[in-house]
């Protein structure tokens, strides 16, 4: 995956962006989880290569210290509702999810993100989605794929 550019300029062509992939070969390094629980953005996602994909396997459950994206997998993906990422709604619909503190309200700064012209939960939640994304670990050790540090 090649860097992106961040929030204004025009979506390029093709799948949408999931901010919660999986750590293999192709996919790329969109941040590290700090010991806060919070996302550090990379300021360009970084591609993943088999070599650095092995290395961070052997560490174990690479997905709770990093977060990675790729192409969004849609109806290929178990959090698919069939029209939307039930991710992002499960995280800011479910009141335990959340407790809003960091929602991105009223123009507020959001992070800096490299995907977010491209995104999956910018495109379908807008401004509510970036302002908890940096609390969300994907956790595929588990029977659930991902938890919000929120609750």
């Amino acid at each position: 995956m090649s860097p992106m550019a961040g929030g204004g300029e025009e979506r390029r062509a093709g799948p949408r962006s999931c901010p919660s992939g999986v750590c293999r070969e192709g996919s790329a390094l969109l941040g590290v989880m700090t010991g806060g629980g919070r996302l550090a953005y990379l300021p360009e996602p970084v591609f993943v290569d088999r070599a650095f994909a092995d290395r961070l396997d052997a560490a174990g459950r690479p997905e709770m210290r990093y977060r990675f994206t790729e192409p969004c997998a849609e109806a290929a993906c178990a959090q698919w509702t069939g029209t939307a990422c039930g991710v992002i709604d499960h995280i800011l619909d479910d009141p335990d999810a959340t407790d809003g503190t960091d929602v991105a309200q009223d123009g507020g700064a959001l992070p800096v993100c490299g995907i977010r012209r491209d995104c999956r939960w910018f495109a379908q939640r807008g401004a509510a989605a970036c302002g908890v994304c940096p609390t969300v670990v994907a956790d595929t050790g588990g029977s659930a794929t991902y938890r919000s540090t929120h609750g």
